[in-house]
């Protein structure tokens, strides 16, 4: 579906039909991509490995690299065709105490690590020669939908559920003639029957730095 067909069925399952538009084609813009966002957060939908953002250059002695904002998480990584270990700082810290204290240093890493500085990967051993760290990822999606002929970047079958977010998001604004939180909350049932429950920032974040000591994830 086009951001254009997202915008007319939402238009005609609110009935907001008749101008002015209780919500405008902005307004139900911003819903679709936060939709998408919050489709990919709940289902880890996108995995990629060959997108730009897959490929991570690093210096010569760089101690870290910067991971673009749309990767959700790390899965796999790879330097010069060879797999290295992906961990986190607690991994890490269990496996060689004050290692970020440590001038150890080789050719190329053999392990990046996660949760020590947010949006960066660490690399261990220093690299003595630069490089590039191929990413095996979740992210979000590429480009943020905005002319009518955009499409979501998720998978065809589960657009309409995208409709759902933004039924959720308008049925949930504060107005006497189409706020409803009945059906608001009708719609968020839909919607988290295509993509799952809604995790939080905060266990997100436990999942993305791979933390094995820190307290678990808010229940």
């Amino acid at each position: 579906m086009t951001l254009s067909e997202l915008i007319t069925l939402y238009r005609a399952q609110a009935q907001d039909t008749a101008e002015p538009y209780f919500c405008s084609d902005e307004l139900l813009t911003i819903y679709a991509n936060e939709g998408q966002d919050e489709a990919c957060r709940r289902g880890q939908l996108l995995r990629d490995a060959a997108s730009p953002l897959c490929a991570v250059a690093y210096a010569q002695d760089a101690e870290s690299v910067a991971l673009d904002y749309r990767v959700w998480t790390v899965l796999q990584a790879f330097v010069n065709g060879q797999q290295v270990d992906v961990v986190g700082a607690d991994e890490m810290a269990a496996f060689m105490p004050n290692w970020t204290a440590q001038a150890s240093s080789a050719k190329q890493p053999t392990r990046v690590v996660t949760g020590v500085t947010a949006g960066r990967l660490h690399l261990w051993p220093i690299p003595s020669e630069a490089g590039q760290i191929k990413l095996h990822v979740l992210r979000l999606p590429l480009n943020r939908m905005s002319n009518v002929n955009d499409r979501p970047e998720i998978r065809q079958e589960a657009h309409p559920a995208l409709v759902e977010w933004m039924l959720y998001r308008a049925y949930s604004r504060q107005d006497a003639d189409l706020g409803d939180p009945t059906k608001a909350a009708t719609a968020l049932r839909k919607f988290v029957a295509e993509f799952g429950e809604k995790h939080g920032a905060r266990n997100e974040q436990w999942m993305r730095d791979r933390d094995t000591h820190a307290p678990g994830p808010i229940a």
